[in-house]
């Protein structure tokens, strides 16, 4: 926070000639759809973003809705479609940028493999960011939702979510932030980061396994009827789990991650 208690993403969306553009949305069903309108429209260039102030038919993982009251961040970012962002390591990449990002602002969020983002409150890690990749016509995009002025409430999340949510604004991180003004410090700094690194393709696995949430304990990798449990060593450089179990180092490609 600076002297003044003004937050310190206190900027204005960006507009041409000023980095990364951001395109700001009211309402839209879908704020990846409006992104790869522009995209299509040769509009989006690489790390632009779309960002929507509400969406009626955001979607998360396994095309799940995800509710979008107006407060929060809703952006789909566009992405280079090089490594390592041109395979199944692009989530947890992504997702380290984002959680470098949020910890530069106060905010020390952990990686929650595969593309979530956890923020811990009163000891208790909680989801506050997800990350959904979609590629179409060669157009790799990033969406990304973080709760910060609200979240759903426990009663209302899936039975079998491994997670309760939290939002920036609970943190007592300062005044509350704003969605539009947190976004475009992110933006700057998510790109400020991977054009800063000499080698980001060479470095990103390192970087994220420091913030590997539950990394050296044992979890349950669940995958449809599949479940396996093991110690959590890490990532391979596809992107996927380390896991080491009693029978062999496995290397899990997908499923839902909890404590046991």
């Amino acid at each position: 926070m600076n002297g003044n208690g003004a937050h310190p993403c206190a900027v204005a969306v960006s507009g041409p000639g000023a980095g990364p553009e951001i395109f700001p949305f009211a309402e839209v069903p879908s704020c990846l759809d409006a992104a790869f309108e522009l995209a299509r429209a040769g509009r989006l260039r690489i790390w632009d973003s779309a960002l929507a102030a509400s969406q009626t038919a955001g979607r998360g993982q396994l095309r799940r809705q995800w509710h979008s009251p107006p407060g929060n961040i809703y952006a789909a970012l566009r992405l280079p479609v090089t490594p390592p962002f041109d395979g199944s390591s692009a989530a947890p990449a992504v997702g380290l940028l984002a959680a470098e990002a949020l910890g530069a602002l106060g905010w020390h969020v952990r990686i929650k493999w595969p593309n979530d983002l956890v923020l811990h409150m009163a000891g208790v890690p909680r989801k506050v960011a997800g990350i959904l990749l979609e590629e179409r016509g060669g157009v790799l995009l990033a969406g990304i939702g973080v709760n910060v002025a609200s979240r759903p409430p426990d009663a209302a999340l899936r039975p079998d979510a491994a997670l309760g949510a939290a939002c920036l604004a609970e943190s007592g991180n300062g005044p509350d932030p704003v969605a539009a003004e947190v976004w475009a410090c992110l933006v700057r700094r998510m790109v400020s980061a991977y054009t800063g690194a000499r080698v980001f393709a060479g470095s990103w696995r390192g970087r994220a396994e420091s913030l590997l949430l539950w990394r050296g304990e044992t979890v349950e990798v669940v995958d449809g009827h599949m479940a396996v449990k093991g110690r959590l060593a890490g990532l391979w450089p596809s992107g996927a789990l380390r896991l080491e179990t009693e029978s062999g180092i496995l290397e899990c490609t997908g499923g839902s991650l909890r404590p046991v």
